[in-house]
């Protein structure tokens, strides 16, 4: 499968995998993220996808001065069932909360009630926020937009 590299002030790049020179060598923040759109051998910064933040589905990210982190499978699957405004609000903020409705579509019609290691929720009604490893990575994500 195809992967994106993710650093600030570049455009996306296309790599061949999570090993790839290009992505060891990249020191933070970065986050690497599967790709159909980077499969054309043709692939150049051009013809790159533009969307940001990315709809593929992540694959690890690198918080400035760390190590690459794997992201799981939970996480992951969180973010491609995300419409692009609610990516774009979380790359945004980090903290920003959602409501019961965004929370249900953004876990695929998860109970309003559910507990896992990437959402926190309080208050009646309820609002929720990313936590865990989604939050790491959309964290990181927001610091590739602003440099």
């Amino acid at each position: 499968m195809p992967f994106l590299l993710l650093s600030p002030g570049q455009a996306a790049q296309p790599i061949t995998s999570v090993d790839d020179d290009l992505a060891r060598d990249q020191q933070g923040p970065a986050a690497i993220i599967s790709s159909p759109e980077a499969a054309t051998p043709a692939s150049t910064d051009s013809s790159a996808p533009t969307e940001f933040p990315p709809s593929g589905r992540p694959v690890a990210f690198r918080e400035p001065g760390g190590e690459w982190t794997e992201v799981g499978f939970e996480a992951a699957d969180y973010w491609v069932q995300m419409d692009p405004d609610l990516r774009s609000r979380l790359v945004e903020d980090h903290l920003a909360t959602l409501d019961v409705a965004e929370f249900k579509q953004a876990t695929n019609g998860g109970s309003a009630s559910i507990i896992t290691n990437n959402w926190v929720y309080s208050g009646q009604p309820r609002i929720y926020h990313v936590a865990g490893q989604l939050r790491d990575f959309v964290t990181v994500l927001g610091q590739v937009s602003r440099a």
